[in-house]
This record gives C-alpha cells, sequence and structure tokens, in this order.
C-alpha cells in the first residue's frame, strides 16, 4: 500500500511539474518566434522551433505518465505502453523536417544576411534562457525517478545550453555587427536538432521491430543465464522492449529431470538475477527436462534455436 501511495504521490508531483513546464516552454516558443520574425533573425526563429520540438516532448512525457496509470485489457494485454514510442517516432520524425527547412533557410541567407535587430535576439533569448533554466529545476528531482521525466529534463537542460548561445550570437551581432553569425548559428541548430530527431528515430524503430534494447548485449544474457549451475542448455532466446520502462525476455532452459516445484525454484531465482542484472522485468521462461543421458550424438543448437553444424 505504501508503495501504491508514493508512486501516485510521484505521477501526480510529474504531471504537475510537466504542465507547468509545458506552460513555460510555450511562452518560449511564441515568443522567440514573435521576436525572430520582427528582428528578421532566423537563429531565434530556429532556437523556437527548437523548444517547439521539445513542447512536443514534454507533451508526450506528460501523455506517457497518464498512460502509464492506464490498467491493461483482456484485449490489451500489455495496455497502452506502446503509444508514448509511437508518439517519439512521430515528434522525432517532425524533428527531422524542422531542422532540414532551419538548415535551407540558413544557406539561402548565407549570402546576404539582411539586417538583424540583435537587442531582441539578447531580450528573448534570455527570456527562454530563464523560463527552461526554471523548468529544468522543476523536473531534476523527478527525473532520478521516472525515466519520462528525465527524457524532459534532458532536453530542457539542453535548450538551456542551446538558448545560451543564441544570447552569444545575439552579443556578437549587437557589438560587432557580425550578420553572418545569424545563418552559421541556425546551421548550428538545425544540425543539432537533426541529431537530436535522428537518435530517437532509431531508437523507437528498434523498439517497434522488437529489436534487442540498447543497452543489452544478447550473448550476455546467454552467458549470465548459462552460469547457472542448474541449467545445462539455453535456447530460443529473445529480448525486446515493450515500452521506454519495460523490458521483456523470453527463453528456453533444459534442466535435470525433476519436480516442477524444484524447477519453479531455478526459474524464480533466475528471474529475480535478470531483473537486478538486466532491468528485465518482464521474463517468460520455459523449463525443459534433460532426458539425453547417455545420448553423445546430441544436436547442438544455438540460443535462437538453429542448429549448430
Amino acid at each position: 500500500m505504501v508503495k501504491i501511495d508514493h508512486d501516485g504521490h510521484l505521477h501526480s508531483t510529474i504531471q504537475k511539474n510537466l504542465i507547468l513546464s509545458i506552460f513555460l516552454n510555450s511562452l518560449i516558443v511564441i515568443g522567440e518566434l514573435i521576436a525572430g520574425i520582427f528582428s528578421n533573425s532566423l537563429v531565434l526563429i530556429s532556437d523556437g522551433l527548437h523548444n517547439f520540438g521539445d513542447l512536443l516532448t514534454l507533451l508526450l512525457s506528460l501523455v506517457a505518465v497518464r498512460i502509464s496509470t492506464w490498467k491493461a485489457t483482456p484485449n490489451k494485454s500489455y495496455g497502452y505502453l506502446r503509444v508514448e514510442i509511437i508518439a517519439a517516432f512521430i515528434n522525432s520524425s517532425a524533428l527531422l523536417i524542422i531542422g532540414l527547412y532551419i538548415i535551407y533557410e540558413a544557406a539561402a541567407r548565407l549570402a546576404n544576411p539582411g539586417k538583424i535587430f540583435a537587442s531582441w535576439i539578447i531580450i528573448a533569448a534570455s527570456a527562454a534562457f530563464c523560463a527552461n533554466a526554471l523548468s529544468t529545476l522543476l523536473l531534476h528531482k523527478n527525473s532520478r525517478e521516472d525515466l519520462n521525466a528525465k527524457t524532459a529534463y534532458l532536453h530542457l537542460f539542453y535548450d538551456s545550453i542551446n538558448s545560451l548561445l543564441v544570447i552569444l550570437a545575439g552579443i556578437l551581432i549587437y557589438f560587432f555587427n557580425w550578420m553572418l553569425l545569424d545563418p552559421i548559428f541556425s546551421i548550428v541548430i538545425g544540425l543539432f536538432i537533426i541529431k537530436s530527431g535522428w537518435n530517437v528515430i532509431l531508437e523507437t524503430v528498434n523498439i517497434l521491430s522488437e529489436g534487442t534494447p540498447k543497452n543489452i548485449e544478447t550473448n550476455e544474457v546467454l552467458s549470465f543465464i548459462s552460469s547457472f549451475p542448474e541449467i545445462k542448455e539455453v535456447h530460443h532466446l529473445h529480448i525486446w522492449t515493450i515500452s521506454s520502462k519495460m523490458y521483456a525476455l523470453s527463453v528456453h532452459i533444459v534442466v535435470e529431470d525433476q519436480l516442477i516445484s524444484k524447477g519453479y525454484l531455478i526459474v524464480d531465482r533466475l528471474e529475480k538475477a535478470l531483473l537486478n542484472k538486466f532491468n528485465i522485468d518482464h521474463p517468460t521462461i520455459q523449463l525443459e527436462a534433460d532426458l539425453r543421458k547417455g545420448q553423445n550424438n546430441m544436436i547442438k543448437i544455438d540460443h535462437i534455436g538453429n542448429p549448430l553444424v
């Protein structure tokens, strides 16, 4: 009961902080886009679009936190956990388009940047930095306890650094009239947006295609399971990600022919070990009895069930 109350309080706190961060980020996006248009600054518009991408990330994190509390149904035994992954794929795809558009516009301005009102850049980017820094502080504690909060926290932290770079560009343009810095910094921001979006796309595609989690090595898990003295053989090992917070595993293990109750003790110990070492919290382990005593011509198979020649 205590854990349930703690989880409920944690989700409530995270949701409140995410909503406040979404409000602050919305003000940043509107303010920077308006200021960018009036100041003729592409770097400010770029930062506004970058913050818009992170606003979508914050909304995604809020939706994911709420969805995580929905109960599974007979028709959806895993609940709605994959909604988070699908939304992340759509969000990151939008970031790629935004990044490419920024680079396209910046490249067109390299030959003729035009007149830029640097004071607008400094004021708007400073306000964006303050709002991002405040949002970062709000989610700092929650980021240690929840993955979605951690994702939002990291995005806001890097946004703060990005805003500092925009402020620097504004100062240099204001004092030295280096108008060319506006499209150059815009290209840098565009490349950063593309890199961020592409990394998320790769991760979401890996999850949706039932790939092994990027932080888990299949051979390492195979060796770990095989290290149990009671386990004689391991095959049909599969590891995949259900959501950003749930890793699943299925495997067949061969043990001595024995009572089911003794076999259960092996499975129970293996499940706890997989959770502690690899954070795999949804294992399905099938026991097989070793009935091949005295047979020297056994067919060997690898961990996914293919015969070894």
